[in-house]
């Protein structure tokens, strides 16, 4: 089990440590007396315990594990601290469990008693998570299912059940879709052959999922699984007005799109919700940029837009928007660097220049530099 440790108290840190390998073979993947940084840190080691002092210093241990558990509600946590009053808090997050100080090793067995019978209790009952940004994907309880394809094509028609989830896909669309070269006959026993294959697959790795057959249609059940596409859309269309109250849910729901919908696969029928799910993305994406920059949060702005460049290198507003977001910050460097990399992208991309208006400016801008 892979177990993170967070106390300022850097003997308190030690003892605990000590107490977890002398009861279990535990691999501690980080042992910190800040909270600097630690969500990043969960992200990257990926801790399957977290042990969290109640107070880090300045910092509510409290309200860390709300903002911890937002980002990662699958992770256990356990309190840790020399006061009793703080317990009632801690269940309300849903703690696994509340030790106090100094930490007895009966104490601590019965805690990580209790993280096993959740999980046994939780592990068959947990939803499965499917995937399809950028790629499919099946995961339970945060860990990918290994679910293998007898076929490539097996898969593409299971994408393309699940693209319309819920929903009956008559067999003739599925013939036109997948088979139209063959001739009917042919057609169907490939159809039918595929069918089984799927059926096959999802009793053997996610039989959450379930495939049914009436007036000449299949459709596809999901039970309780949650997909990521239907998730995200929902989450867009429930946005409220974008305000400093409301940026932070706009900030995690552009983090929460992995990638272009089955992008990985390239399926030519996917391209249509693809292109609608990346036109959705960047439009949302340009809206909290440009306010970001009017409430001169500089690196947000800078880190969305770098972002909106790496995945949609050849629209050009990414670019101009850090030329003008390095301008304002005095980083003329990067200035330049963001005015030559539109300029290149332009011409090898569409042979076309800057538009004239920014060729004006950086032209004077780099004037008033040389002179400066």
């Amino acid at each position: 089990m892979k177990i993170m440790l967070v106390d300022d108290e850097p003997l308190a840190l030690q003892f605990l440590e000590t107490q977890l390998h002398s009861i279990g073979d535990f691999k501690i993947v980080g042992a910190y007396q800040t909270s600097r940084g630690l969500m990043e840190r969960i992200k990257e080691k990926k801790p399957e315990l977290l042990f969290l002092d109640i107070k880090i210093g300045s910092v509510n241990g409290v309200e860390l594990a709300a903002s911890i558990q937002e980002e990662h509600p699958n992770l256990p946590i356990v309190f840790v601290t020399g006061y009793h009053e703080y317990a009632v808090q801690a269940f309300e997050l849903n703690a696994l469990d509340y030790i106090v100080k100094p930490i007895q090793k009966d104490r601590l067995r019965k805690t990580i008693h209790r993280l096993d019978t959740e999980v046994q209790k939780n592990a068959s009952h947990a939803p499965i998570r499917i995937n399809c940004m950028p790629t499919l994907q099946f995961l339970q309880n945060g860990e990918t299912l290994p679910v293998q394809w007898r076929t490539s094509k097996a898969k593409e028609v299971f994408c393309f059940l699940l693209h319309h989830a819920e929903k009956p896909v008559r067999k003739d669309v599925l013939i036109e879709e997948f088979w139209v070269e063959k001739e009917p006959e042919k057609a169907f026993t490939q159809l039918y052959s595929t069918i089984y294959v799927i059926r096959k697959t999802l009793s053997a790795s996610v039989p959450g999922l379930s495939l049914s057959s009436a007036n000449q249609c299949y459709q596809l059940h999901l039970g309780d699984a949650e997909v990521d596409v239907m998730e995200w859309r929902n989450q867009l269309t429930q946005l409220p007005a974008l305000t400093e109250h409301s940026l932070t849910s706009y900030q995690r729901l552009l983090r929460e799109y992995k990638g272009d919908y089955f992008s990985a696969e390239a399926y030519a029928w996917a391209e249509s919700e693809q292109r609608q799910l990346r036109e959705n993305w960047y439009k949302t994406a340009t809206q909290v940029g440009l306010y970001l920059e009017e409430q001169n949060i500089v690196e947000d702005a800078i880190s969305l837009y770098l972002r909106m460049q790496s995945d949609y290198p050849y629209i050009a507003h990414s670019y101009t928007r850090l030329i003008h977001v390095y301008d304002i910050s005095g980083v003329s460097g990067q200035v330049v660097n963001q005015y030559e990399r539109l300029k290149q992208m332009l011409e090898e991309e569409f042979d076309i220049a800057p538009e004239a208006e920014l060729v004006d400016w950086y032209e004077s801008w780099r004037e008033r530099h040389m002179q400066a």
